[in-house]
């Protein structure tokens, strides 16, 4: 069985303007879209990068499992010798790597509704689980998410490679069933990591920035103006679908929202000034760690 750890990552910092994919999104509280694919593709970008010597390690430990079941016991030594020479190569690019990513997926689940919309949903799954209806509930459940889901399959490096070693020896000693019963575990032993990222939580960072950079220029015009409320106005949104969805525990949005209120007592009027959103990003960050620690 591959073995499974699950983290939580919450990112502001973004670049890059690029579309990524995104299942479903409430208009009334999307961002533009060149923001939000940036959000979302550099979250991607993000992820742990694969190591090519490490896959041809993995794809050649298939390989020598293939050749043990058809009695190729020279092609499948072969195969690992192969695997072996490529994380040795893995671990002398990467010496101080204890886990060697192999694969990277990703998929993205937003749920199309608002916030008060998503907080009927919930509502209604509680009165399911209450009257012992867990799997009409689950339904509901299941959709009450919107994420980035990062999923990243790890070789451990400290452990495989002697695993592959002792299955060529086996394999070279003609004891094939337990060569297959070592490659078996060593293929058990790999590490799936998984990473869910708030798009609520990210949308509004991308916002934040975009928002900042028009609260510390002076004299703007009144265009500007109607363009930070409106940030602001999506900001608020944002937070409104991260608390109802709940990225994030009792009270966790309480400060967030009262700091937007100092904002915009600060902006109103056209005023401005450096360091308006410093405290909101320090915030979000702490909501982030939060986010994280709980999920583990």
């Amino acid at each position: 069985m591959v073995s499974n750890m699950k983290t939580s990552l919450f990112a502001l910092s973004l670049a890059a303007l690029a579309t990524g994919p995104v299942l479903a999104q409430d208009s009334a509280t999307a961002t533009t879209p060149d923001s939000t694919g940036a959000a979302e593709q550099q979250a991607r970008d993000d992820a742990a990068q694969v190591l090519d010597e490490a896959i041809a390690a993995l794809d050649e430990t298939g390989a020598a499992i293939k050749a043990l079941g058809e009695d190729r016991v020279d092609d499948a030594v072969a195969a690992l010798e192969r695997a072996i020479g490529k994380l040795e190569v893995t671990l002398a690019d990467n010496p101080e790597l204890a886990l060697a990513p192999v694969a990277v997926t990703s998929s993205v689940i937003d749920i199309a509704a608002t916030p008060s919309e998503i907080k009927a949903m919930r509502n209604q799954a509680l009165r399911l689980m209450k009257d012992h209806r867990l799997q009409q509930a689950r339904v509901i459940v299941t959709g009450l998410a919107s994420e980035i889901d990062i999923s990243t399959t790890y070789i451990p490096l400290e452990t495989y490679p002697l695993a592959l070693k002792s299955a060529a020896a086996l394999a070279k000693d003609g004891q094939k069933e337990d060569a297959l019963a070592v490659l078996d575990a060593a293929l058990g032993t790999l590490v799936v990591v998984d990473t869910a990222i708030p798009l609520p939580l990210l949308r509004a960072g991308v916002l934040i920035d975009k928002a900042k950079g028009l609260s510390e220029k002076a004299d703007r015009s009144d265009d500007e103006n109607a363009q930070l409320a409106s940030l602001l106005d999506q900001i608020d949104r944002e937070i409104a679908r991260g608390e109802a969805l709940e990225y994030g525990g009792p009270g966790a949005f309480d400060d967030i929202r009262a700091e937007m209120r100092v904002i915009r007592d600060k902006v109103s009027g056209g005023g401005s000034g450096e360091g308006f959103f410093d405290k909101l990003k320090g915030l979000f960050g702490t909501l982030g760690r939060e986010h994280a620690a709980a999920s583990q």
